[in-house]
């Protein structure tokens, strides 16, 4: 048996271009007792993508890191026979969703794209359509049935996490209908949905083998044509979110999520903020002559709103830290391709503190922010909106001083000490913080915007958002349901109620932090043992975490939703934030999967010595 392999690349990683490659690193693995992880697009929680060992350049020998990103290939679409009307398409495991990943570009003054131009990557991204499946189904006049929110992910791993899109009529994973998967003897077997490694290996984080191939069941092309609205959340005109509206002739969220097509909420809980923004998108033919106007995420310069945003976040995010603060501001500001230079007056036309006729008028003109940041410190300005809008002094002062200027300014006590002042004002005035970059119509009532667009551009709303900028961390938990069990509000009750938390700012604070909370639902899988959409419908709650604040949110912000939560009989999304494992209950994540035995099963007959296993899924689903 060979196994003569490919040359480790520059990045410490295998970069294989062929099947036969794959099989030979896979056998290589193997005789040498060595361990194997395939890396995707890296969107999954870090751990649980790589080996044990991973570090780059110099990683260890007895590692093998596998990137597939010279393996994607798709075939020519073929009629399928089963099913008139549908097209199966072949596509190597390397190949990605959508668009790559990719990072913000920024002009100057960051000019409109050209409406509808599909062909086009998004205005503010480098990267190809072209490449991609779904760029490349639209060519032939098909379509995925549904997408996540966002189309970085390559294809195996988004199936391998059993992620889903904000639907209950469709889901990628009935698309399934063959893998070609390499054991870890090195054997390539082609499954089908008859078998029972299909369905483990299916869903598996890469456990039960090596994806190659992926065939897929395809249909026609179709346009999304749907509405933002972004309201204070008892004004939303497009459903009850808390069940407390029985006058308003509005459907319940249940039957709101149920019946839409495509949907998805963020929800903004804050103490006096309590924001609902609802993405709502319904299927409609493909017409090649709509007009199409694509969905703006942020509509008016994406790239500095994201920036500021960033530099927002770091900020409430280590308030008790500044030096932290400042070590993650510096790799912010080297972001190639933004002018940091313009922030200042970003903020200014959103924050601009009130003159104050009582101080000259000059400096306060001059240096609004500067000026307003002196009069907070010595205790002469309280104002409530300089004082909510305090941490924007800050942004202001560390956008525009050079990198050695911040390090010596961040010694100063006077910034110390305003860093010390905005900790306890930023539960108070949480709100006056977020208004600017969730923002409404006068009196809170819906502001809207209404697109239309091809399904692959349209459905991951989230493409348009820097992964840098706002590098987000979460944990998603998927509650089941059944349509009319009152699952849905009784979730949100929960919820409400650990938001109100004390009653008071601080308290509320602690409970709701700074983010927002993504809320949709998925529809019942019953392909693979371990898709947490197995048995029924899912509603999906996503905690957000600002990947630079200083704590962890595994030990102090997550624990407090998984166990709010439990009760419902939760499932967890694999690929991101899980519990720390405890012995005391072992099974917490896998108890709900009635067939996590047969997975198991199926996992120790195709890898028993463990050569795609690693130490973090070892501990978190118990295995030897």
């Amino acid at each position: 048996m060979s196994t003569d392999i490919i040359a480790r690349a520059e990045d410490g990683c295998f970069h294989p271009a062929t099947e036969a490659e794959l099989v030979a690193l896979v056998r290589h693995a193997k005789s040498n007792r060595f361990q194997l992880r395939v890396m995707g697009s890296t969107h999954s929680v870090w751990k649980a993508i790589v080996t044990d060992r991973f570090a780059g350049p110099s990683t260890l020998g007895d590692q093998v890191p596998v990137v597939l990103d010279r393996y994607t290939a798709i075939d020519e679409p073929r009629p399928d026979a089963t099913t008139p009307g549908s097209m199966l398409v072949t596509v190597q495991a390397g190949c990605h969703v959508g668009l790559s990943p990719r990072r913000a570009v920024q002009t100057r003054f960051e000019p409109e794209p050209a409406p509808g131009d599909v062909a086009q990557p998004s205005p503010w991204h480098d990267g190809s359509w072209e490449s991609s499946l779904t760029g490349t189904l639209d060519r032939h006049g098909l379509a995925l049935p549904d997408l996540g929110g966002i189309s970085h992910q390559t294809v195996s791993g988004f199936l391998q996490t059993g992620s889903a899109g904000g639907t209950v009529k469709w889901s990628v994973h009935e698309c399934l209908v063959g893998l070609r998967v390499i054991n870890a003897q090195g054997e390539v077997k082609d499954l089908t949905p008859a078998d029972d490694e299909f369905r483990a290996a299916g869903v598996a984080m890469g456990l039960c083998g090596v994806i190659s191939t992926l065939t897929l069941r395809v249909g026609p092309r179709f346009d999304l044509v749907g509405s933002e609205s972004i309201s204070e959340t008892m004004k939303c005109d497009r459903l009850d979110f808390y069940g407390n509206r029985p006058d308003a002739a509005l459907p319940s969220l249940e039957q709101f999520l149920v019946d839409t097509d495509y949907a998805r909420l963020m929800w903004w809980p804050q103490k006096d903020f309590d924001r609902l923004v609802v993405w709502e998108a319904t299927r409609q033919p493909f017409d090649p002559e709509r007009k199409l106007q694509p969905y703006k995420e942020i509509a008016k310069w994406s790239v500095l709103s994201q920036a500021a945003g960033s530099i927002l976040y770091t900020i409430l995010g280590n308030l008790d830290s500044p030096e932290r603060a400042v070590a993650h501001l510096r790799g912010i500001r080297q972001r190639p391709g933004i002018d940091f230079s313009l922030i200042p007056e970003w903020v200014r036309s959103r924050f601009g503190p009130p003159i104050d006729p009582s101080f000259p008028l000059g400096p306060q003109e001059a240096f609004p922010f500067l000026s307003a940041m002196l009069e907070l410190i010595s205790g002469q300005r309280h104002d409530p909106v300089t004082l909510g809008a305090a941490w924007v002094l800050v942004v202001e002062f560390l956008t525009v001083l050079t990198d050695d200027t911040l390090a010596a300014v961040m010694q100063l006590p006077v910034l110390r000490r305003l860093f010390a002042m905005l900790e306890p004002l930023v539960p108070k005035y949480i709100d006056q913080i977020l208004s600017p970059f969730v923002q409404t119509n006068p009196g809170g009532l819906p502001k809207t915007q209404h697109f239309a667009d091809r399904s692959f551009m349209g459905l991951p709303m989230d493409n348009q958002m820097d992964d840098l900028l706002l590098t987000t961390w979460f944990t998603e938990i998927w509650v089941p349901f059944t349509p009319g069990d009152g699952v849905l509000q009784k979730t949100i009750a929960l919820l409400r109620q650990h938001f109100d938390a004390d009653g008071t700012a601080e308290g509320c604070y602690r409970a709701t932090g700074a983010f927002s909370y993504e809320l949709y639902v998925g529809k019942r899988d019953d392909r693979f043992f371990l898709n947490p959409a197995t048995g029924s419908h899912v509603f999906r709650v996503d905690v957000f975490w600002y990947a630079r604040n200083s704590t962890d949110p595994v030990t102090s912000f997550f624990p407090d939703f998984w166990n709010l939560l439990e009760p419902l009989k939760w499932r967890l999304h694999w690929g991101k934030f899980l519990p720390t494992p405890d012995p005391s209950r072992p099974h917490r994540l896998t108890h709900q999967y009635p067939d996590f035995a047969k997975w198991k099963a199926v996992r120790e007959k195709v890898d028993p010595d463990g050569v795609f296993l690693t130490e973090y899924w070892k501990a978190h689903l118990e295995l030897p």
